[in-house]
């Protein structure tokens, strides 16, 4: 007996996938001061045309899953990428603020379906020894982007204007679509409630579903804000370039540590990781920001790993990836403010303190969801 190998062409294809998604962010994030200038505003004035894609992963984080589990990964994820690359051609002409505003808005759900369809086909697309490598893989899509991202893009603008970046961004897409539509298998579906309720429930009433999603929050809160802040709070704004790099090292360990420790447990060392760093730099070792940038990169590879362990069939791996786009957006979009309020009011020490307590957080529900995940199990729900 043969055992299947991993297409690693085909995964290498998606994840190339999930470069372009993320730079559906990053085309703007990273040369917020051109785009502003084109429109004769600050930066500032402009920096909702980033958040607004994130936006829409929130509202509907849990739509996009029950969609790939429905229509199946190939055909969603097919839609998004052509969606992507027209976008980008639309803002190739210099749209007003506003036309632009919509087309980052329907960005954003060309966002959401690539990033619950294309983890789902990569899942599929690895042996059963590769998978959690694949999926460790995939959890760092959106670091390497925004590190190539920092790189490219600005002297890329510099040379050929908002306008070229927009067409490249395309072009790619459009290319990844037509090697997409000849490499990806079909996919099974499963039907499609319209009750938005019934929707959200599919994932979070289910433990197995739920349990990567509701994990993945706390670090998402973490990270963005983090990344963000800690620069600031230390005054080493060299920082900002160092931890993401160091992140990345620990989400792409996952993939390999989870081979042969088991994803949940990985959780459970990358918030603990996270919860003894926090207690040394509160205690002036400073260099514990290193160790938390590590550890807390283990969460996401972990995350993601566990979609697969949990959920063997692929409408299940949708819509868990679907909790997980959606948790990844809520703590994203929330975990900033939230500690940019810790640091004003309680100094280093509450943004410290911060990361204990989402740490804490984090290990809790992380046992929570292992425990009904072994309840579902033991009263023989089917998976």
């Amino acid at each position: 007996m043969t055992l299947r190998r991993s297409d690693w062409s085909l995964i290498l294809i998606l994840f190339t996938t999930g470069l372009f998604a993320a730079w559906q962010f990053g085309k703007v994030a990273l040369v917020l001061p051109q785009v502003a200038g084109a429109y004769g505003r600050t930066p500032e004035g402009v920096a909702w045309l980033v958040s607004v894609v994130g936006v829409v992963g929130i509202l509907l984080g849990a739509v996009g899953g029950n969609l790939v589990a429905s229509f199946g990964a190939r055909r969603v994820l097919l839609f998004a990428v052509w969606l992507g690359a027209g976008l980008s051609t639309l803002q190739v002409i210099g749209l007003p603020l506003p036309a632009l505003a919509v087309t980052r808005a329907a960005e954003g759900l060309s966002h959401l379906l690539i990033v619950v369809a294309a983890p789902v086909l990569i899942a599929g697309a690895a042996s059963d020894s590769g998978r959690s490598i694949a999926m460790g893989l995939w959890a760092t899509f959106f670091g390497v982007a925004f590190a190539l991202g920092a790189v490219i893009f600005p002297p890329l603008v510099a040379a050929v204007g908002l306008p070229g970046l927009f067409i490249a961004h395309a072009a790619g897409f459009a290319a990844l679509a037509l090697l997409l539509s000849a490499r990806l298998p079909r996919q099974p579906r499963m039907p499609l409630g319209a009750d938005l309720i019934a929707q959200h429930t599919r994932i979070y009433g289910t433990p197995r579903r739920a349990m990567p999603g509701l994990c993945f929050v706390f670090y998402t809160m973490l990270f963005v804000a983090l990344v963000t802040l800690i620069p600031v709070a230390l005054h080493r704004p060299g920082l900002a370039a160092i931890l993401p790099l160091i992140s990345l090292t620990g989400t792409f360990g996952a993939g390999w540590l989870a081979r042969r420790i088991p994803a949940a447990w990985l959780l459970v060392i990358g918030f603990v990781g996270c919860l003894l760093s926090a207690a040394l730099i509160w205690g002036g070792a400073t260099w514990g920001v290193f160790s938390l940038f590590a550890t807390m990169g283990l969460v996401p590879g972990a995350a993601f790993a566990l979609i697969p362990v949990l959920n063997p069939g692929v409408p299940d791996r949708a819509l868990a990836t679907g909790g997980i786009a959606q948790m990844g957006n809520v703590g994203s979009t929330l975990g900033t403010p939230i500690f940019a309020t810790l640091l004003a009011t309680g100094g280093e020490g509450g943004l410290w303190g911060g990361v204990a307590l989402f740490s804490v957080g984090g290990l809790a529900a992380t046992a929570a969801l292992a425990h009904l995940v072994r309840r579902e199990r033991a009263a023989g729900v089917p998976v």
